[in-house]
């Protein structure tokens, strides 16, 4: 279980948690243990910890070495996994818009008349483009904030959706969907339109086709947020998991 306060990890203040090295297996040892963690939890909560290290780690002209960079980076990071799940969501319900099937499928045939007045059944490709246009505007947004993210689910599974994208370039680009050198998607709209539904069917609406895998990637970056969220790390307030917690209780009954 790692532990940082103000930027220090757990090796650089491991004395202060030399009590939870030594275990025993009789039940009185274990007792004590435990009690001695709950101390500590207790001290991390209330902040004495965080005043112990503060003081410890500031030099004698008082200033404190938690740079405004330091926690500028903490700060960005919260705001950075506020956007991969916001993004990811965007991405997963674009895809999910289009693999809909039965009478909510946009790729339902609906009745249509020609400049004569004759009746016909046909794609309303004025519905599919919007819905393909929303799902590629998510995507390059999901790129965007994704690619090479500090967090390793997240930086795989954006990995993975480039993957995918290159593997379908040139069926993509086939209904006028291109790929930029920037990874980014780009729609045209009278090409699409105009081209063979059937195969934007095959793309976005198949079980296993290429939506349906760049929704489950964006579900994959959902959950590499989440997980990371709910850590049980300590922070710089004292907070850990209940999870965390209760595993840790587990290991000394």
């Amino acid at each position: 279980m790692g532990l940082t306060v103000s930027g220090y990890d757990s090796s650089s203040i491991s004395t202060l948690f030399s009590s939870l090295n030594s275990s025993s297996s009789s039940g009185g040892s274990s007792l004590s243990s435990m009690t001695s963690l709950l101390g500590e939890y207790n001290s991390i909560q209330s902040g004495s910890y965080f005043k112990l290290l503060r003081s410890y780690y500031t030099p004698k002209n008082g200033t404190d070495t938690t740079t405004t960079t330091d926690k500028d980076k903490l700060q960005t990071t919260d705001k950075q996994m506020a956007e991969w799940k916001s993004d990811a969501t965007e991405l997963s319900d674009a895809a999910n818009t289009l693999l809909k099937k039965g009478t909510d499928s946009l790729f339902s045939k609906v009745e249509q008349k020609d400049a004569d007045g004759k009746t016909t059944y046909g794609y309303d490709t004025d519905k599919i483009y919007s819905a393909v246009k929303k799902f590629a505007d998510a995507y390059n947004d999901m790129i965007d904030s994704g690619d090479g993210a500090s967090l390793s689910g997240v930086r795989s599974a954006v990995s993975g959706m480039e993957g995918l994208t290159s593997a379908n370039s040139s069926i993509l680009k086939s209904i006028g969907i291109s790929v930029g050198s920037n990874g980014h998607l780009s729609v045209d709209e009278a090409t699409f339109k105009k081209s063979d539904m059937t195969v934007a069917k095959s793309l976005f609406q198949t079980s296993g086709g290429y939506g349906y895998q760049i929704s489950a990637k964006a579900s994959m970056v959902r959950s590499s947020v989440l997980s990371q969220a709910s850590g049980g790390s300590y922070t710089r307030t004292g907070a850990i998991s209940m999870n965390d917690l209760m595993s840790t209780y587990s290991s000394y009954i």
